[in-house]
């Protein structure tokens, strides 16, 4: 796989799937604290990366990480 590769596959995912949010925005969105965010990323539970010194979180990943815990009934 080349780099080229790599970005076709990156701008053929929907827009909406790839924005990014802080982790203010991830704290309105899940209605967590700041405390448990961070926690979760230490233990490697939620899906995120640092951009410039901060943490960034994508929607899609963060909507495939609430599937695996949805509670079936």
């Amino acid at each position: 796989m080349t780099a080229t590769d790599s970005v076709i596959q990156v701008a053929s995912v929907p827009e909406t799937d790839q924005e990014l949010m802080t982790t203010r925005d991830l704290m309105t969105f899940l209605n967590f604290s700041r405390t448990k965010i961070w926690a979760l990323v230490q233990h490697e539970q939620l899906p995120a990366f640092k951009l410039g010194g901060d943490y960034r979180y994508r929607r899609s990943e963060v909507m495939q990480w609430l599937e695996r815990y949805r509670v079936n009934q």
